[in-house]
């Protein structure tokens, strides 16, 4: 069965016509990206963690202070709010699936990005700032990590330094700690990939991202998720349940479903 296929026939074709444009990067990962008004906005269709026989889409754009959402975070219709994933065992039952999530995204979701297109934080994210990560990560991860003192530490070890840190700045504003934000997007880029295995790109939204994370299908835009968890703690005065070890964690199952012959490496 060629998904890729049935997804741009049930989906794709519509997304189309609403200005949207394939980005099929990642493996088991079929994204739509378009700018409207100045932001960038995305549509994603997944697939699960443990089944590739199971889907669902996610909306996302570039908004400081937006999160990724999902059909259940925003779709009124009791049956979809307490369903995350759909699950199918046939080409018929697929082409199903995905003409509900037509429906649902013609309904609903393109209401629902352009509303995330609002920011909604003054912690603003710049292009200057993404390709200053993309551009001298290496060179930060080597400052950071002298900085934090993080040789001979676990990965999970290092996410709590990063957090650490983090925490003793609540109380200042963005524009003085943006640069440490940067750095510690740096640190936590090659802590989560062991070192580099992943790849650095820049996206066409401009957003540093690091890709197929230990040769996974996880990808993370490092600097929003960075802010956004810094955000979420000056907020909130606590960390996130979905923060940045949540992610890294994520990373391991998809690792190990991938390689069940090796340790996890800690």
């Amino acid at each position: 069965m060629n998904i890729t296929k049935i997804i741009e026939e049930e989906l794709g074709q519509e997304l189309e016509r609403a200005g949207f444009q394939p980005d099929f990067s990642e493996r088991d990962v079929w994204t739509y990206r378009r700018v409207k008004d100045g932001a960038g906005q995305s549509i994603t269709v997944i697939t699960g963690r443990y089944s590739r026989n199971a889907l669902k889409v996610l909306f996302d754009t570039n908004a400081c202070g937006q999160g990724a959402r999902e059909f259940r975070n925003f779709v009124p219709e009791e049956d979809i709010r307490h369903q995350e994933f759909w699950r199918y065992k046939s080409e018929e039952e697929l082409r199903t699936i995905l003409k509900e999530f037509k429906r649902l995204i013609l309904v609903y979701g393109l209401k629902c990005l352009d509303t995330m297109s609002k920011p909604t934080t003054d912690a603003g994210l710049t292009e200057e700032m993404e390709w200053y990560l993309y551009r001298n990560h290496e060179k930060l991860y080597e400052e950071y990590s002298a900085k934090l003192q993080t040789q001979g530490k676990s990965a999970e070890e290092v996410i709590e330094l990063i957090y650490q840190t983090m925490e003793q700045t609540l109380d200042e504003p963005f524009e003085n700690v943006k640069d440490l934000l940067v750095g510690l997007a740096a640190l936590y880029g090659h802590t989560v990939s062991w070192g580099g295995q992943a790849q650095w790109v820049m996206n066409e939204n401009r957003s540093c991202w690091l890709k197929n994370v230990l040769g996974t299908m996880k990808s993370i835009p490092l600097l929003r998720s960075i802010i956004s968890e810094w955000d979420y703690m000056r907020k909130y005065r606590c960390r996130s349940s979905t923060g940045l070890l949540y992610d890294y964690k994520i990373i391991l199952i998809f690792y190990d479903n991938e390689h069940p012959e090796e340790k996890k490496q800690k």
